[in-house]
């Protein structure tokens, strides 16, 4: 048992049981077997084995009915339990055991989000004021505080205070400890206190299951703060201490999200390394990873590389965003080279991304746009301009928006292509088009509409 082992434990039980023990021996058989169950967390077979040895003439029926009691709680029947706590408190069981049974089912309350969990962490704070938990009770009430809709964090303040003022148990404070990280960020405007709160809290409770998440929260501030060393240095420790868990692909691939911004001399070299790890992963993250390790591989100038990582990624069973962006990415390459037949093989890429009707509109207006930029190093002028067109006819909706980004680009380009042709006229209709929308370049449409209209005296009678 003590090595958690408790399958081994409970069949050497049996085993003993069947040497025909005395009373006494045989009630400890029975009492460490139910025991036994209970810490495996099957707590229908230990609360029915201890209930029966709590109404025996057993040496171990009190500390039985105290199990019993607390295996109710786990079950979640409450008025059993409040049947054998009730004979629990009848037989004069020690007010210490009393309150931890209360304790518990407040707990155990709040975790299921149950109403009465407030009410009851109260009562147990009024009817046992000098117990050594109150301190579990006060932050539980804060979690309550903090959790509830909207988040009430002035109150969780206050309540972590009480908890703190209370000679809080090592529980107590590692779970407000925790929780403070959480409602200071949620409190704003201090970032660098949240930062000093997650250090202090790693430092003080380093074994803590929390810990890991903890140093996420610090990573991410650090990475918000474009910070990128320490923050690679944080999502480094996460993959390293904790491989196995779920945190780790996304740390690995934040250490190297970090390691492509920072300014280090082999950063981008560390960045590839770090991605490869999460691709060996094999999670979710595998493919985003190898299209930033083909970006990468661009910047490096190390062209024929991008494309063959690319490449893996269109033949994979890559969700179907990763290879939109491949594909995009592989017309970039040719865009970028130049030269005719590059800039139809890119024409030709941008086509197959713009073909499916089912699409986002943001990635179809961008091959679109990118096309049409195509057509203009071509020389074909107005098969760019027709293609810009399309983007700014296009009527499709997202969420009830136009997709605006590449709808202004579109939009200035092909209005400066009429400019440079002296269509002056059609080029004021564009701007108008795009002052109309409302979006975020509106009014450098409408500023280039009035100097348009002024300059070539298109104002209307």
């Amino acid at each position: 048992m003590a090595d958690r082992h408790f399958d081994e434990a409970i069949a050497i039980l049996d085993d003993a049981r069947l040497l025909h023990p005395e009373a006494a021996l045989l009630a400890r058989i029975d009492f460490l077997s139910a025991q036994a169950h209970y810490l495996a967390k099957r707590f229908d077979t230990a609360t029915a084995a201890f209930e029966q040895i709590a109404y025996s003439n057993s040496p171990w029926a009190r500390a039985a009915l105290f199990n019993a009691s607390s295996g109710w709680l786990h079950l979640g029947n409450q008025a059993r339990f409040l049947v054998d706590y009730s004979e629990l408190e009848q037989q004069g069981g020690d007010k210490e055991a009393r309150a931890t049974l209360r304790l518990e089912e407040a707990l155990m309350q709040a975790a299921k989000g149950d109403k009465k969990a407030e009410a009851s962490l109260q009562q147990f704070i009024r009817d046992f004021p000098k117990n050594p938990r109150v301190s579990e009770a006060w932050v539980a009430l804060a979690e309550l505080a903090f959790h509830s809709s909207p988040p009430r964090v002035d109150e969780a303040r206050k309540t972590l205070a009480r908890a703190t003022e209370s000679a809080p148990t090592a529980a107590a404070a590692e779970r407000a400890d925790y929780l403070s990280i959480w409602v200071e960020e949620a409190a704003g405007g201090n970032e660098t206190k949240v930062i000093e709160l997650a250090k202090r809290f790693l430092e003080q409770h380093g074994p803590s299951p929390f810990a890991p998440e903890v140093r996420m929260k610090l990573a991410e501030l650090y990475y918000r703060r474009q910070d990128f060393a320490n923050a690679q240095t944080q999502f480094e420790i996460i993959a390293q201490q904790h491989p196995d868990d779920s945190l780790a692909e996304k740390a690995l691939f934040f250490a190297a999200e970090s390691a492509m911004s920072s300014m280090g001399e082999h950063s981008l070299d560390r960045a590839i390394v770090l991605f490869d790890q999460v691709v060996q992963k094999n999670g979710a993250l595998r493919w985003s990873a190898r299209n930033e390790e083909a970006l990468i591989e661009r910047k490096l100038g190390k062209t024929k590389d991008a494309l063959a990582l690319y490449d893996e990624v269109l033949k994979s069973d890559a969700p179907q965003s990763e290879k939109r962006e491949a594909l995009c990415a592989k017309g970039d390459i040719s865009f970028e080279t130049g030269g005719s037949e590059n800039f139809q093989r890119a024409i030709e890429i941008y086509d197959q991304l713009a073909s499916d009707k089912n699409e986002p509109s943001h990635w179809r207006n961008q091959a679109l746009f990118k096309k049409a930029l195509c057509l203009e190093k071509k020389d074909d002028r107005a098969g760019a301009l027709e293609t810009f067109y399309k983007i700014l006819d296009d009527e499709t909706r997202e969420y009830g928006q136009r997709e605006l980004f590449w709808y202004y680009k579109a939009g200035f380009n092909a209005a400066r292509l009429l400019e440079e042709d002296s269509k002056w006229e059609s080029a004021a209709a564009i701007y108008e088009r795009l002052a109309a929308v409302g979006g975020n370049r509106s009014e450098e449409a409408k500023t280039r509409l009035n100097h348009l209209r002024l300059e070539h005296f298109l104002w209307a009678d």
